[in-house]
């Protein structure tokens, strides 16, 4: 029965035990690299390697037990919060909070653009930063114009779908105007590409962000789809525009860094430079006419059913 009892115990402990047992954990792992830096293999070094296998496993069987029931706990007391609980529920007021974040991070990127073009007298990163400007325009324009549409629309959801149609439509004429700022930035890499002086550090961080972004916009893609609402797609098409060029501008760093300086090499840099700018500006310009067609499209379908209801 005492062992039972002893099993019963260990399978589902009170929170202070469960404490306990991660800080022995930290400090056994802790002791046994210590012990394998130091190449120490005296008897000691076996029991506390035993006692440290032993502590892992078990931690890792209570994250793996306790889990579940902590995030619920934590979940239940975050959603007393209004905000936090809209934002765990609604996915529609969650990319609308991210979207809004991305407002800030896109003025930070002006800056720091604007920052490496001075520090690196590079006009394509110059350029950049004035596209990036424009992106957070952008965005602000969009905010802006969701809240007022909510704002006059009221609770007839007939007229709010018309004035996110519109808005949706704007949103893409505004993308082809961005298209032109990018198409100018890419001209100018490959007319007047200089080295870039860049830390391999900050590059490898850069490159770790933009893969971030590049995947939320990637999966927001498929998530959005479900949701057929012209504002959220009007948020994920410009957070995509967003990583593609973060991506071009991540390669003509990352290249500038790593590549060895030769004339052959920067010519075919300057190649691949090209490909990669003018097909992200392809890709900036479809998104935005598939936006035109697609905001005109709805809004012939609205203007139809009134139409008919007359």
């Amino acid at each position: 029965m005492k062992l039972k009892g002893l099993f019963a115990f260990l399978k589902k402990p009170p929170a202070l035990f469960v404490v306990f047992v991660w800080v022995l954990t930290i400090a056994a792992v802790s002791a046994a690299i210590f012990f394998v830096v130091k190449d120490y293999s005296a008897w000691p070094a076996y029991v506390v390697y035993c006692f440290s296998a032993s502590f892992l496993a078990y931690s890792v069987y209570l994250i793996v037990v306790l889990a579940p029931e902590l995030k619920r706990k934590i979940v239940d007391n975050l959603s007393r919060n209004r905000f936090i609980g809209n934002m765990a529920a609604s996915y529609g007021f969650r990319t609308v909070v991210i979207f809004a974040a991305s407002f800030a991070v896109n003025l930070a990127f002006v800056i720091f653009n604007a920052v490496l073009g001075i520090m690196t007298a590079s006009v394509f990163y110059g350029v950049i930063a004035c596209y990036y400007l424009f992106l957070s325009a952008l965005r602000g324009i969009v905010l802006l114009l969701s809240y007022k549409a909510k704002k006059r629309a009221g609770d007839n959801s007939d007229v709010l779908q018309e004035y996110k149609l519109k808005i949706y439509m704007l949103c893409g004429v505004l993308l082809f105007v961005l298209e032109l700022a990018l198409a100018a930035a890419v001209t100018l890499m490959v007319l007047y590409r200089k080295p870039v002086q860049f830390s391999q550090v900050m590059a490898i961080a850069a490159a770790a962000y933009t893969f971030y972004k590049v995947i939320f916009a990637i999966v927001n893609v498929f998530k959005v789809r479900s949701y057929h609402d012209p504002m959220l797609q009007c948020f994920r098409n410009i957070n995509l525009t967003d990583a593609a060029v973060s991506l071009l501008s991540l390669q003509v760093t990352l290249v500038a860094v790593f590549s060895n300086g030769s004339a052959q090499t920067s010519a075919e840099i300057n190649i691949l430079n090209a490909i990669t700018g003018f097909a992200v500006c392809a890709l900036s310009a479809f998104i935005g006419g598939v936006m035109i067609a697609g905001g005109c499209k709805g809004l012939k379908k609205i203007k139809e059913g009134k139409n008919n209801v007359r």
